[in-house]
């Protein structure tokens, strides 16, 4: 095994960090670098870091910040501050099994850019998670999944336990506060590989954010949308707002040639959707997607393509809602225009706009899971 350090961004952990240190030592042995994090720890968590990893025998280096800067920053500072080929990130509260540093230090030294420690592929899991935390982490990875391409080849984008080449990332990432800096991984790297674990209990302290846990969970989310549509250049909001000018464009064409030239409606209805698709390919050809340079013919007609599909999922997810579940027509239609929305999105984001750059590959150990989930399991372990 070669030159490793490991990540361990801390606040108020002195009950987990001694056996934490523990497990790596009998999981790596006594070479490997620690490079500690603290965030203005008030229960000892540098003093006991430093005796246990005397005892231990394990090379350990401190970096005392004072205060809380955010998860992202200490990752990224950690990074910086690791002499390790290999840096490994983890929480410090046990809930990332050291016995697993291995297999993702083995990937990377294997020829993978990271290893991405997932509960989300065959022989991974999320313990005894409560309903409202899957459901919430189901949204989490889908908007990740849907706003940021270069984590799509990975079923757990938002892990915080993950395993990288430092010479791929330590100029690449930014700091974002309390935010996942694995997405910014994913941006910086091209060959990915997930390894299985079981997210695993809190041994020791509290969760950071206290008890009002319901709060709290709008507040992640909402933080989580906010950060992810940032990184996406707010792509979704530009094709919405194009998509209600198309609308007007659209009513605009129907208006003259219906009622003031006098064609028939069928017949009037044929440029005014004509009107609308060209008006929107062409703003978001030139505004939503203008780093995504496009052929306008070929990129016209695949778009023409992804507005029929999106056009065709509004018209069965309207019907199946109202004719097979009851519900009610208007709101059948609503729900409807918002998946066909999120279709002609990923239409247009994949197959019209494609990004030129390379996805980065991806391999999980054992076959692709039936689950898209994932959220902060490390934001202040609420999640």
């Amino acid at each position: 095994m070669g030159s490793v350090s490991v990540v361990l961004p801390t606040l108020n952990e002195a009950g987990n960090v001694g056996p934490l240190l523990e497990g790596l030592a009998a999981a790596l042995g006594g070479g490997v670098e620690v490079v500690l994090v603290d965030d203005g720890s008030t229960d000892g968590t540098v003093d006991e870091a430093v005796r246990e990893a005397g005892r231990l025998g394990l090379a350990l280096k401190v970096l005392e910040r004072g205060r809380r800067l955010g998860l992202s920053s200490a990752v990224v500072d950690g990074i910086k501050a690791a002499g390790g080929d290999v840096v490994v990130v983890m929480d410090a509260d046990l809930q990332h099994p050291p016995e697993v540093v291995p297999r993702l230090v083995a990937a990377v030294e294997a020829g993978w850019d990271a290893a991405v420690a997932s509960r989300y592929v065959e022989g991974g899991g999320v313990g005894d998670w409560p309903l409202i935390r899957r459901a919430v982490s189901r949204g989490a990875t889908f908007l990740a999944h849907l706003l940021l391409p270069s984590t799509r080849g990975v079923r757990d984008p938002m892990s915080g336990f993950f395993a990288v080449r430092r010479s791929k990332v330590v100029n690449c990432l930014r700091a974002r506060g309390e935010y996942k800096v694995l997405l910014d991984v994913l941006l910086c790297v091209e060959k990915v590989r997930e390894v299985p674990y079981v997210f695993g209990r809190r041994r020791a302290g509290e969760s950071k954010l206290g008890l009002a846990q319901v709060l709290d969970y709008v507040r992640q989310v909402t933080a989580t949308s906010l950060a992810l549509l940032s990184l996406s250049g707010y792509r979704p909001l530009k094709f919405a707002a194009v998509g209600v000018l198309g609308v007007l464009v659209s009513e605009a064409v129907l208006h003259v040639a219906w009622r003031l030239i006098g064609i028939p409606y069928f017949a009037s209805l044929i440029p005014a959707i004509e009107a609308g698709i060209i008006n929107n390919y062409s703003i978001n050809r030139a505004w939503t997607f203008r780093d995504r340079p496009t052929p306008y013919a070929a990129g016209l007609a695949r778009y023409h393509v992804a507005g029929l599909g999106g056009t065709l999922v509004n018209y069965a997810a309207s019907d199946a809602l109202h004719y097979v579940l009851g519900l009610n027509g208007y709101l059948a239609y609503i729900v409807g225009v918002l998946l066909g929305f999120l279709v002609n999105y990923v239409l247009a984001e994949s197959y019209v706009f494609k990004n030129s750059q390379t996805a980065p590959a991806q391999q999980s150990l054992g076959p692709p899971p039936h689950r898209l989930t994932a959220l902060w399991d490390r934001l202040e372990s609420t999640f």
